[in-house]
């Protein structure tokens, strides 16, 4: 692994996590915590796609592509650099959002900071016109139940075995019982932009995942790097769907790794 020479006296750039579906910005507290405790500024965010409830509309792709764009540009108007890290249907949040934000084109913009990497992790990265829903496809989960605009996860000990299989069954259910309702149009929503032909990209590989299975990730890489024509930098983890509930601290440190290279 090429390691960047400057890595310790550059700054780190500040991650910003960008959650999974049904999925609250403290589920990544350990993993934030840890970042920090590395040296490295981290925070999680609330989707607006899981922070909504009927009668209110639900949010879309784009609605949650805005405020993490919103996020990432307050960071970077401060001349620091940005990593997006996203789990699940975070990815088609991230990749979405990068528009515009790359350091590169804010430096031809004659600004300072901007988004340097992605760091996807178990994540749904579709191509330029495709949804989470078009490229899961039969992986979407039957457990998730749609109500209007929204969905829930029922039962809670089907959702635990499959979102939480490397957990105890009764911890897993308590993960779930903890989820938000989803905005169930943003699964159809459909990626604009191609975020990932223009910034370096890493990939945190759950080998144990039985939503993302390990053949879904292996596509999504390769689709990656075909389009962009560069190497994904992959990291192996023996985890399930979240390992953020399972091994927050070893998803940290391996964050910190993929930072650090050139």
């Amino acid at each position: 692994m090429v390691q960047n020479a400057n890595a310790s006296t550059d700054p780190e750039p500040t991650v910003v996590i960008i959650p999974g579906s049904f999925s609250p910005a403290y589920f990544y507290d350990k993993i934030v915590g840890q970042l920090r405790d590395n040296g490295i500024e981290a925070a999680a965010y609330d989707l607006p796609s899981a922070s909504r409830t009927p009668p209110q509309p639900a949010a879309t792709l784009t609605d949650d592509a805005a405020f993490f764009h919103d996020v990432a540009q307050k960071i970077a108007d401060q001349g620091k650099d940005v990593v997006f890290v996203t789990h699940s249907y975070g990815g088609v949040v991230g990749t979405e959002a990068s528009k515009g934000l790359t350091k590169a084109e804010r430096k031809a913009a004659g600004k300072e900071g901007g988004l340097v990497r992605i760091v996807y992790v178990t994540s749904v990265v579709p191509p330029v016109g495709k949804s989470l829903a078009d490229v899961m496809g039969d992986l979407v989960p039957a457990y998730l139940k749609v109500e209007g605009e929204y969905m829930r996860h029922e039962p809670p000990e089907e959702s635990a075995r499959l979102t939480f299989s490397d957990l105890p069954p009764e911890v897993g259910i308590d993960w779930v019982k903890k989820m938000p309702l989803h905005s169930a149009p943003s699964f159809a929503n459909k990626l604009t932009h191609p975020g990932y032909n223009h910034v370096p990209v890493s990939w945190i590989f759950c080998e144990d995942d039985l939503i993302l299975v390990p053949e879904f990730q292996r596509k999504c890489i390769e689709m990656i790097e075909k389009e962009s024509g560069n190497k994904v930098d992959v990291y192996n983890l023996k985890t399930g769907h979240c390992p953020n509930a399972s091994a927050g601290l070893e998803t940290a440190m391996l964050i910190t790794q993929a930072l650090k290279v050139a």
